[in-house]
């Protein structure tokens, strides 16, 4: 039977076994057919290089890979429909039971979401029988490529607009999907920034969601009372406690107005926002008028931006970031096969080679991580040397604890400080050393 169409193209929990490319269950059926499909295999997440201009990478999403994981069973709705495409007509009955039976029963190794990494160091690696390890590879790649950006942006954001900037994420209506918008939330509150506008992000991961006001309420409301001080005046008397949108039509007007409004009415303005035109200058001349008032500026705002704007001393006290931060170059990771059954590999074709083994990350600490070598997994650490991939899952049981997003923030900010300067420049950054020792 063919599964029920969705015109929405909604994805339930249940549905994610199905979530992967054709060739996942292909090659499972190929491994189940010449015998091989329980052999222990071993894959490691990485990337080959970094983005344009990034010079690390904020390891993220490991919490929906590890949930995942622990909830991979195929339906008997999902089995039946496989069995109608005219690719598996070779499979036969034992092939549809081992997918009937499957429970992911492998070990997971993981460096910890907020981890600065490098090109090449594997922060994740899947050791399983050989058709489970294979069919994960388009989910875990997914999740965690996508959240590794928005994080790694968000922390160079975050340094761009020093510690004591307010940053909001504002991306939902530009993110990928709505899926995406989630995903983005999550990364972006843990890789640095302090709220969401998305509501039902904010709900999920347990925080307060954050906003301001858009210039239809102000072009509506000008419209019908014709006069843009009563728009902001209805605004206020609903939301004392929310800064008010000010560029609508004149921001320098509008500053005035509210300037002589708070004089003669004795009003408690928290703040006002700026969406367009030379944020500089404008911001400027808002504080002349309003000193007592936060600003906060948003359109299409990056990291380099933010740090032109903090180096002209520009009066900000907030940022919100929406397209910048949710898209831009892709991380990419791959998931390439290191061992099989205990017998080294490697692929060696030109550009994209890989390393053979399974690996770990071993980090040298001091003021500012001094270096990373990269060695065969069961090295012992020299001195002063952390092993960075932790079991995080044992035979098919989660070890992974709990973590709030606070402290994700906390602990991506305390590695990205620990980079040398040289290092977390935005301009022209130096290189990490990576050490091969294999």
């Amino acid at each position: 039977m063919a599964l029920t169409a969705d015109p929405h193209l909604a994805i339930a929990p249940t549905e994610l076994p199905l979530l992967t490319d054709l060739y996942q269950l292909t090659m499972g059926l190929c491994y189940h057919r010449e015998g091989i499909a329980q052999r222990p295999a071993a894959f490691e997440l990485f990337v080959r290089r970094l983005p344009p201009n990034f010079s690390y990478l904020v390891a993220m999403g490991l919490t929906q890979a590890i949930a995942y994981l622990e909830h991979l069973r195929f339906t008997p709705e999902q089995i039946a429909a496989l069995q109608e495409l005219p690719i598996f007509a070779q499979a036969d009955a034992s092939f549809w039971q081992l997918l009937a039976d499957a429970k992911f029963q492998g070990d997971v190794w993981a460096v910890p979401e907020g981890t600065v990494f490098f090109a090449h160091e594997p922060i994740l690696r899947i050791e399983a029988p050989l058709w489970q390890a294979q069919l994960v590879e388009t989910y875990l790649l997914n999740t965690i490529n996508y959240q590794t950006l928005i994080a790694t942006r968000a922390a160079r954001i975050r340094d761009a607009a020093g510690d004591g900037a307010l940053l909001l994420e504002f991306g939902s209506r530009r993110a990928f999907s709505p899926q995406a918008a989630l995903w983005a939330a999550r990364a972006s509150l843990a890789g640095g920034m302090d709220g969401t506008s998305n509501v039902l992000a904010a709900l999920k991961l347990g925080t307060q969601p954050q906003g301001t006001m858009a210039h239809a309420l102000v072009m509506a409301m000008t419209a019908l009372s014709g006069s843009e001080d009563q728009a902001f005046a209805a605004f206020h008397r609903t939301f004392p406690q929310s800064a008010l949108l000010i560029d609508t039509f004149d921001a320098h007007a509008a500053s005035q107005d509210l300037a002589d409004w708070i004089a003669r009415e004795g009003v408690s303005l928290r703040g006002v926002r700026l969406d367009s035109g030379d944020l500089l200058s404008q911001s400027q001349q808002v504080r002349s008028r309003l000193p007592d008032v936060q600003i906060m500026v948003s359109g299409d705002l990056d990291e380099y931006q933010i740090q032109h704007l903090r180096q002209q001393q520009a009066p900000i006290d907030g940022y919100g970031i929406g397209t910048k931060l949710v898209t831009g170059s892709p991380v990419n990771g791959v998931y390439k096969l290191v061992d099989i059954d205990g017998i080294p590999v490697a692929k060696k074709s030109p550009g994209k080679h890989t390393y053979p083994h399974r690996k770990q990350i071993f980090r040298t600490e001091a003021e500012y991580i001094q270096g990373d070598r990269l060695a065969r997994m069961g090295t012992p650490p020299r001195l002063g040397e952390q092993e960075l991939l932790q079991l995080i899952v044992r035979q098919g049981q989660s070890l992974l604890p709990q973590v709030a997003i606070e402290v994700l923030r906390d602990r991506t900010r305390r590695a990205v400080l620990k980079l040398p300067p040289a290092v977390r420049s935005l301009e022209h950054p130096t290189g990490f050393p990576v050490t091969l020792d294999l």
